[in-house]
C-alpha cells in the first residue's frame, strides 16, 4: 500500500499543533522550565510543515526560504528550552547561528534547487548534534528516564537526515518535491511525526520527573533555614545507624539549642527571630564537614549527624560550633546587634548496645538538658 504524502503532512501538522497547544497550556497554568520554549518550537514546526504542504501554491519565499528558516528555528527553540531546563547559560551564537545563516544561504542557492535541501540537511544535522551534546553533558544531573526518549528521537533524526542526504546525492529522489507521493518523502514525513511525538513525550516526562524531585526536596527541607527538616533527619539517622553497625564505624549526634531564644523574639520581634535562626543555621553549615548533615529539629533546636566520628571527635567539633556562634556577630532585621550562644547535647553511638534512632535522640536530648541546667553556652555528653 502506497502512503499518501499530503495526508501524512496533514497528520504531522495536526499532531504537532496539538502537542504545541498542550505544552502551551501546561506552561501557562504552571511555570515549567523550558516548556514555553518547547511550545514555541512545536508552533514553528507546525507552521514549517504547513508551508511545505503549500509548496507550489504559494511563493517560494514562503514555502522555501521561510519554511526552511522556521525548521532550523524549531531546533534552536528546543535548544533554548533545554538550556533553561538545565539552568545553564545558552550559547546563542551556536544555537541561533544556523537560523541566521539559513535564509541567506537558501536565497543565494535559489538558482541551485538541488543544493538547497542538502544544505538544510547539514544544518539540521549540526543542530541535532548540538541538542544531543546538551543532553549528554548533563545526563547525570537530569533525573529519570525522560531524557532517553529525547536522545532516541535525536539519534533517529540524525540517521534519517543521513539517509536523505545519501538519497539526494545518488539522485534517487528530488527532495524539493516534498508533497510528491514518493516512498522516500512519505517515509520522511511519517518518521518526522513519530520522532516529534517521541521527543515531546521525553520533554514532558523530563519536566514531570524534575518536578517530582523538587517536591521531594521541598518535603525534606525546612522552609525557613533551608536545612534538612525533621523527617529527613530521622530517615538519614536511621540509615546511618544501620551503616555504622554494619561497618563497625563510629557515629555521633549533636542536639543544639539557641540559648534564650524567646528573649530575641520578645525584644526584637519574630522577624528578627527568624533571621537569627537563619544566621545560626548558616554558621552551623559553614563549620560542619561535608560528610555531616545538619537540620532543623524544631523551634530553635538544630540537630547534626556526624558519621565516622567518635565521642572525642564529636566533642571537639561541638566545641568548635559553640565557639563559632558565641564569637559571631549577628543582627536582627531592625539592624540591632544580637548576641547569641548555643547549648549542645552530644551522644555517640555505642555499637555494642541495641540503641536505635529514638534512643540516640533521647540521649542527646538529655545531654542538652544537662547543658542548659549547667549554665548554657556549653557542651555536655551522655
Amino acid at each position: 500500500m502506497q502512503m499518501h504524502t499530503p495526508t501524512l503532512l496533514l497528520v504531522n501538522i495536526l499532531v504537532t499543533a496539538v502537542l504545541g497547544i498542550g505544552m502551551g497550556i501546561v506552561a501557562r497554568r504552571s511555570r515549567r522550565d523550558g516548556m514555553v520554549w518547547w511550545a514555541w518550537a512545536m508552533g514553528a514546526q507546525t507552521l514549517t510543515y504547513l508551508l511545505f504542504a503549500l509548496r507550489g501554491q504559494i511563493s517560494d519565499w514562503l514555502s522555501v526560504v521561510l519554511a526552511n528558516t522556521l525548521l532550523v528555528a524549531t531546533f534552536a527553540l528546543f535548544a533554548e528550552g533545554l538550556c533553561e531546563f538545565q539552568q545553564r547559560p545558552a550559547r546563542r551564537w551556536l544555537i541561533w547561528g544556523p537560523v541566521l545563516a539559513m535564509p541567506l544561504l537558501v536565497t543565494l542557492l535559489m538558482s541551485h534547487p538541488q543544493a538547497r535541501p542538502q544544505l538544510a540537511t547539514l544544518l539540521l544535522s549540526f543542530q541535532s548534534l548540538v541538542l544531543l551534546q546538551l543532553i549528554i553533558a548533563r545526563r547525570h544531573a537530569t533525573p529519570g528516564g525522560g531524557q532517553y526518549f529525547v536522545v532516541a528521537g535525536l539519534v533517529m533524526i540524525i540517521l534519517a537526515l543521513l539517509l536523505r542526504f545519501v538519497a539526494a546525492l545518488s539522485g534517487q529522489v528530488d527532495l524539493n518535491q516534498v508533497t510528491a507521493s514518493h516512498p522516500a518523502h512519505a517515509f520522511s514525513v511519517l518518521m518526522s511525526t513519530l520522532i516529534i511525538v517521541l521527543i515531546a513525550m521525553g520533554l514532558v516526562l523530563m519536566t514531570k520527573e524534575q518536578a517530582d524531585v523538587r517536591n521531594h526536596n521541598l518535603a525534606m527541607q525546612d522552609d525557613l533555614t533551608g536545612l534538612s527538616n525533621r523527617r529527613s533527619i530521622q530517615q538519614v539517622l536511621t540509615q546511618q545507624i544501620a551503616l555504622a553497625r554494619r561497618g563497625h564505624r563510629p557515629l555521633a549526634l549533636l542536639l543544639i539549642d539557641i540559648d534564650y531564644f524567646k528573649q530575641i523574639n520578645d525584644t526584637h520581634g519574630h522577624l528578627s527571630g527568624d533571621q537569627a535562626l537563619r544566621d545560626v543555621a548558616g554558621c552551623l553549615r559553614e563549620r560542619l564537614r561535608a560528610q555531616d548533615l545538619v537540620g532543623r529539629w524544631g523551634g530553635e533546636e538544630f540537630i547534626a549527624i556526624l558519621p565516622d566520628t567518635d565521642a572525642v571527635g564529636a566533642q571537639a567539633l561541638a566545641e568548635d560550633l559553640r565557639a563559632a556562634v558565641a564569637q559571631a556577630r549577628f543582627s536582627g532585621v531592625d539592624g540591632q546587634s544580637l548576641k547569641m550562644t548555643i547549648s549542645i547535647g552530644l551522644h555517640a553511638l555505642e555499637l555494642s548496645s541495641g540503641n536505635e534512632r529514638d534512643d540516640m535522640i533521647g540521649a542527646a536530648d538529655r545531654a542538652l538538658y544537662l547543658a542548659k541546667q549547667n549554665g548554657r553556652n556549653r557542651v555536655e555528653e551522655l
